[in-house]
Protein backbone atom coordinates (compact mmCIF):
# COMPACT_ATOMS: atom_id res chain seq x y z
CA UNK A 1 0.00 0.00 0.00
CA UNK A 2 2.59 2.25 0.91
CA UNK A 3 4.52 1.19 -2.42
CA UNK A 4 1.57 2.62 -4.22
CA UNK A 5 0.30 5.69 -2.64
CA UNK A 6 3.71 6.71 -2.68
CA UNK A 7 4.05 6.22 -6.16
CA UNK A 8 0.46 8.21 -7.01
CA UNK A 9 2.15 11.04 -4.72
CA UNK A 10 5.13 11.30 -6.31
CA UNK A 11 3.73 11.38 -9.67
CA UNK A 12 1.40 13.62 -8.80
CA UNK A 13 4.77 16.16 -7.59
CA UNK A 14 5.96 15.20 -10.76
CA UNK A 15 3.44 16.78 -13.00
CA UNK A 16 3.96 19.98 -11.68
CA UNK A 17 7.65 20.46 -13.43
CA UNK A 18 6.59 18.10 -16.25
CA UNK A 19 6.19 21.05 -18.56
CA UNK A 20 9.74 22.32 -18.01
CA UNK A 21 11.28 18.32 -18.18
CA UNK A 22 9.54 17.46 -21.25
CA UNK A 23 7.40 14.76 -19.03
CA UNK A 24 10.30 12.83 -17.26
CA UNK A 25 9.58 13.99 -14.26
CA UNK A 26 6.39 12.02 -14.05
CA UNK A 27 8.22 8.44 -13.61
CA UNK A 28 11.29 9.89 -11.80
CA UNK A 29 9.13 11.47 -8.64
CA UNK A 30 6.86 8.53 -9.13
CA UNK A 31 9.86 5.91 -8.56
CA UNK A 32 11.06 8.17 -5.90
CA UNK A 33 7.45 8.72 -4.19
CA UNK A 34 6.77 4.73 -4.32
CA UNK A 35 11.00 4.18 -2.99
CA UNK A 36 9.66 6.42 0.09
CA UNK A 37 6.36 4.96 0.66
CA UNK A 38 7.83 1.85 0.22
CA UNK A 39 10.25 2.51 3.04
CA UNK A 40 7.81 3.85 5.21
CA UNK A 41 5.15 1.20 4.70
CA UNK A 42 7.91 -1.29 5.98
CA UNK A 43 8.83 1.12 9.03
CA UNK A 44 4.80 1.25 10.37
CA UNK A 45 4.46 -2.57 9.30
CA UNK A 46 7.35 -3.72 11.34
CA UNK A 47 6.79 -1.91 14.18
CA UNK A 48 2.81 -2.31 14.59
CA UNK A 49 3.72 -6.81 14.09
CA UNK A 50 6.23 -6.25 16.61
CA UNK A 51 3.93 -4.59 18.98
CA UNK A 52 1.14 -6.88 18.28
CA UNK A 53 3.03 -9.93 19.07
CA UNK A 54 4.21 -9.03 22.42
CA UNK A 55 0.96 -7.76 23.33
CA UNK A 56 -0.15 -11.76 22.03
CA UNK A 57 3.13 -13.34 23.56
CA UNK A 58 1.93 -11.68 27.03
CA UNK A 59 -1.37 -12.23 27.33
CA UNK A 60 -0.52 -15.85 26.26
CA UNK A 61 2.23 -15.82 29.11
CA UNK A 62 0.30 -14.81 31.79
CA UNK A 63 -3.28 -17.16 31.26
CA UNK A 64 -0.36 -20.14 30.36
CA UNK A 65 -1.77 -21.97 33.52
CA UNK A 66 -5.41 -22.17 32.65
CA UNK A 67 -3.87 -22.40 28.59
CA UNK A 68 -2.38 -25.50 29.75
CA UNK A 69 -5.68 -26.66 31.70
CA UNK A 70 -7.86 -26.03 28.99
CA UNK A 71 -5.95 -28.47 27.16
CA UNK A 72 -5.68 -31.03 28.84
CA UNK A 73 -9.73 -31.10 29.51
CA UNK A 74 -10.14 -31.12 25.96
CA UNK A 75 -7.61 -34.37 25.42
CA UNK A 76 -9.31 -35.86 28.34
CA UNK A 77 -12.93 -35.19 26.15
CA UNK A 78 -11.15 -36.43 23.08
CA UNK A 79 -10.14 -39.41 25.01
CA UNK A 80 -14.07 -40.21 26.29
CA UNK A 81 -15.36 -39.62 23.16
CA UNK A 82 -12.90 -42.21 21.59
CA UNK A 83 -14.20 -44.58 24.18
CA UNK A 84 -17.32 -43.44 23.61
CA UNK A 85 -17.30 -44.73 19.43
CA UNK A 86 -15.52 -47.69 20.11
CA UNK A 87 -18.12 -49.11 22.45
CA UNK A 88 -21.05 -47.78 20.19
CA UNK A 89 -18.94 -49.48 17.58
CA UNK A 90 -18.37 -52.53 19.12
CA UNK A 91 -22.03 -52.74 20.20
CA UNK A 92 -23.52 -52.63 16.68
CA UNK A 93 -21.52 -54.79 15.15
CA UNK A 94 -22.24 -57.21 17.09
CA UNK A 95 -25.71 -56.33 16.94
CA UNK A 96 -25.43 -57.06 13.10
CA UNK A 97 -23.91 -60.31 13.78
CA UNK A 98 -26.80 -61.33 15.66
CA UNK A 99 -29.37 -60.08 13.61
CA UNK A 100 -27.20 -61.62 10.28
CA UNK A 101 -26.39 -65.40 12.09
CA UNK A 102 -30.75 -66.17 13.49
CA UNK A 103 -32.23 -64.24 9.67
CA UNK A 104 -29.85 -67.07 8.12
CA UNK A 105 -30.22 -70.29 10.49
CA UNK A 106 -26.78 -70.17 10.93
CA UNK A 107 -24.12 -70.81 13.29
CA UNK A 108 -22.44 -68.38 14.99
CA UNK A 109 -18.84 -68.84 15.88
Amino acid sequence: AGLAAGGAIGAAVGLVPAVFTFGLSIPVCAVLGGGCGLASGVAVGSAAGAVGGGVVGYGAYTKREEIGAFGEKTLSKVGECKKYVQDTASHSADFVRTRLSGATGGTSD
